[in-house]
């Protein structure tokens, strides 16, 4: 079995059951989210072995992010209980005062997960893993994280592992072009397998999305592989000097959190298990597509299954009845 190794911060999301302003909403739904744990989870439920690393504060909340890791099958042994820092927050908006559109509202700083250091890595983490997956976000949270996220790398790559890295930014964390570049950088550099979009390249480079393109591309100077993910334009693929694209599936959009995530995982999952670049691209947007159609970031994640009936109903249209 292939497995693989996820490293970032996971937090506890709050989830109104109504849209509009927060100052207005009294009921929400609590979930588990974070972008890598998202993707390994994802790929967990595609046959992958999962482990992950990170640190959750000794709470309730840092009980139902561990008791939700384990629950998919998720190795925790690298998961930590801070006894001293708690577990990060993040509460959602949703078409307030953009129609449509989510906002995020970060309580993270200070949090177990921001105190994540290079010091609490072993090299048994590493052992017999045949991918590491990173994004921009935890170098991004603290100098510690991002310390502990290059060790991640190194290790990996010591360990003959790939290094995914999606490049994931967060304006409210990075602040500057410069310090997105100066951040990121080290990580774009070293990565087999890079997964970016316009939104993150327009924040890296301020130019046409080509020419933008085709300056991440030279900056990944070992990249096997690069995903542009586009949205509701669907996801394309650059590796041996081909192009691959295969366009989105339309479907209601309920929550667009965690749709990058989702399609991340359900790529690693099929390349690692020897599906081909295009069947690879198909999986990972049905991934994105179901997820954008229900709230919650991890519990919409498909299982082959959920993937084979969306396709098999997806390609017969209206005349396919599910019963």
């Amino acid at each position: 079995m292939k497995r693989a190794l996820g490293m970032g911060e996971i937090m506890i999301q709050m989830n109104p059951t109504e849209k509009g302003a927060l100052r207005f909403q009294t009921l929400f739904e609590r979930h588990v989210a974070g972008s890598e744990a998202n993707a390994i989870i994802q790929m967990q439920r595609l046959g992958i072995e999962c482990s992950f690393l990170t640190s959750v504060g000794a709470d309730e909340f840092g009980k139902v992010i561990l008791s939700t890791l384990r629950s998919e099958g998720v190795n925790t042994e690298g998961v930590l209980e801070d006894e001293k820092n708690p577990t990060a927050v993040y509460f959602v908006q949703r078409s307030y005062p953009v129609p449509e559109k989510t906002m995020v509202f970060y309580y993270r700083k200070g949090s177990a997960a921001s105190n994540y250091g290079s010091q609490q890595l072993k090299d048994s983490y590493f052992d017999g893993i045949d991918l590491f997956l990173v994004s921009g976000i935890t170098p991004a949270l603290s100098d510690s994280c991002r310390d502990a996220a290059m060790k991640g790398v190194d290790m990996a790559k010591k360990h003959g592992a790939l290094v995914a890295f999606d490049t994931n930014i967060r304006i409210n964390l990075l602040k500057t072009r410069e310090n997105a570049l100066k951040t990121l950088e080290p990580f774009i550099r070293k990565a087999d397998i890079l997964f970016t979009g316009a939104g993150d390249l327009n924040m890296l480079f301020d130019g046409d999305l080509e020419k933008s393109k085709e300056s991440i591309k030279k900056m990944a100077e070992v990249a096997k592989l690069i995903v542009f993910k586009k949205g509701s334009g669907g996801v394309e693929a650059f590796t041996g000097g081909r192009r691959y694209s295969m366009p989105s599936y339309k479907v209601p959009v309920i929550d667009e959190l965690g749709a990058g995530d989702a399609c991340d995982g359900a790529f690693l999952a099929s390349y690692l298990l020897g599906k081909s670049i295009e069947e690879s691209l198909k999986y990972a947007n049905v991934a994105g597509a179901i997820t954008v159609s229900l709230k919650g970031d991890i519990e919409p994640l498909p299982d082959w299954k959920a993937i084979e009936t969306f396709l098999n109903v997806h390609e017969a249209g209206e005349k396919k009845l599910l019963r």
